[in-house]
Order: C-alpha cells, then sequence, then structure tokens
C-alpha cells in the first residue's frame, strides 16, 4: 500500500510546488511573440513586454487556427449560450421575477414573444435616426452594389444541402454612398469607413438577420446591428426575406479597415476575403 501512495505523494507534493511557483510568477508575451515566466516584471527578458495572466495567452501559433483568434474571442463573448453569459442572463430573469411577480402567472396561457428582431426601425436605438434616402436613390444603391462586383468581387453564396442557391449576399465599397452615411451621422473617412451589402433570396423564402463581422490582418470588428451608427437596414427587414426580394443595408467599420487592401468579410459562419476599392488606375 505505502509503495502505491508514494507516487501520488510525489505527485500531489509536484503540484503544490507548481501552485507555488506560479503564485509567485509573472507571464507575459515578448515583441517577437515569445512567451516567458518569470519572478519579477523586471526580470523579463525583453523590453516593452506584455504582461498577461496564463489563462489569457494567446495560442502560440494563431496563424494555424481556421480562423483568427480574435474570432473565436468575439464569438465566445458574445454567445448566449455560453454558460459564463448564462449566470448573468439568468440573473436578470430572477431580478424581474421578483420586481414583477404577477407575470409568469398573467402570461402562463400564452406563449412569450421572440425579442424584437422583426424590422430594422423597430430596433432598440439611442435615439438616432437612419439616413434618408428615396426610393430611386435606394434602387441606384443597389445596382452600384450589383455593378461593383464586375471589378471588385465580394460574394457570399449560401447554399441548400442538395445545393441550390439559398441566399445570395453581396458587399461593395462605394465613395459616394459612404459619403452620404458618413454625411449624415457628423463623420468622415479619417473616422469610419462604410460597406454597402445586399441580401438576396433568388429561389424560396430565407432567413437573413445582418450577423456581420469585419477581420483586416490583427484588426476584428463587429458592427452592432441595435446601433445605426455601424449597422442598419435601408429596405427590407432582419427576419425571412420573400422569394426574389433584397434586403439592402451598410456597416460602418473603424477607418483603420481599409477598402483598398484585402478584407475578410463574415457572416455567420461563412466568410470571403475581398478587396472592395481596388486600384483601377
Amino acid at each position: 500500500m505505502g509503495r502505491q501512495l508514494a507516487p501520488l505523494l510525489v505527485l500531489a507534493l509536484g503540484l503544490t510546488a507548481a501552485a507555488g511557483a506560479r503564485a509567485d510568477s509573472v507571464t507575459g508575451v515578448c515583441p517577437d511573440g515569445s512567451f516567458f515566466v518569470v519572478r519579477k516584471p523586471e526580470d523579463a527578458p525583453c523590453s516593452r513586454p506584455k504582461l498577461v495572466d496564463p489563462a489569457d495567452l494567446p495560442p502560440i501559433r494563431p496563424q494555424l487556427l481556421p480562423r483568427p483568434y480574435t474570432w473565436y474571442v468575439d464569438q465566445m463573448a458574445r454567445d448566449p449560450n455560453n454558460p459564463y453569459n448564462l449566470l448573468e442572463a439568468a440573473e436578470k430573469i430572477r431580478e424581474a421575477r421578483a420586481r414583477n411577480p404577477r407575470s409568469e402567472s398573467a402570461t402562463s396561457g400564452a406563449r412569450a414573444p421572440e425579442l424584437p428582431i422583426a424590422t430594422a426601425r423597430e430596433l432598440p436605438r439611442p435615439g438616432v435616426a437612419l439616413p434618408e434616402l428615396s426610393e430611386a436613390e435606394l434602387r441606384d444603391l443597389l445596382r452600384v452594389v450589383e455593378m461593383r462586383q464586375q471589378v471588385a468581387s465580394a460574394e457570399l453564396r449560401i447554399e441548400d444541402l442538395r445545393g441550390g442557391e439559398r441566399l445570395l449576399i453581396l458587399l461593395a465599397h462605394s465613395e459616394a454612398f459612404e459619403t452620404i452615411v458618413l454625411d449624415w451621422f457628423g463623420m468622415s473617412a479619417a473616422d469610419r469607413r462604410v460597406i454597402a451589402f445586399v441580401a438576396v433570396a433568388p429561389t424560396r423564402p430565407t432567413e437573413f438577420h445582418p450577423n456581420f463581422f469585419v477581420v483586416q490582418g490583427s484588426r476584428t470588428f463587429r458592427p452592432d446591428p441595435r446601433d445605426p451608427q455601424e449597422l442598419a437596414l435601408l429596405a427590407g427587414e432582419p427576419g425571412t426575406i420573400p422569394e426574389g426580394s433584397v434586403a439592402l443595408g451598410y456597416l460602418v467599420v473603424p477607418a483603420e479597415f481599409d477598402p483598398a487592401r484585402p478584407m475578410e468579410l463574415w457572416w455567420n459562419d461563412r466568410s470571403i476575403e475581398a478587396l472592395l476599392a481596388p486600384d483601377l488606375r
């Protein structure tokens, strides 16, 4: 029995010693991408190190991931089914029921409606109006997005299990439309850039919600669909797009995202790499 317990005792002592070492150590990343563990910050083997908790260290070789590391971080943080987020959501529900104990019995005979994502103009907005475009201007914008595909193709084709085209998303950069949106919100191209998009349901009614995510180099950005200064639909609405109909809108990204350089554009779990503003000289 003593011989059987001896290895476990050695292992336990080793884990205890390692835990003690970690408690007295500092972890970080050097500018060349190397990791280090030292006793004090001043012992870091490089200048300008970034100190970080061991649990927050990025992958050693993030270029081998199928998607950018920051994409995974953002997805986990926003996933409502992440147990970490469920704790906060459950607490809010308990607090709401405590404030209004009759709410559950009052609605027991009917199914509660889904969260309001019905139409673009019903989304909660902080008192900010959408850019005003006439029907003719919206049709012109639709033609611009279609025509831009000839010189700067940016198409996401979503197919069903049989290979039939279920949804087509076109993205484009137009300086004229960008100026309209930025002027409306009192911004400039030095602050933000604008990307227009069209979602088409070519053969049958299809679900579409503007869940976009933009990646360029090490930068990532997810526009908030509740904020018209980041994303909005000018025609159509999130939800079901009728057969043969379109949803037309825009997303606003920080100025660091240059449409003249390759950009990765995600919708849900699909992505394309596109050059939205090629040099045509």
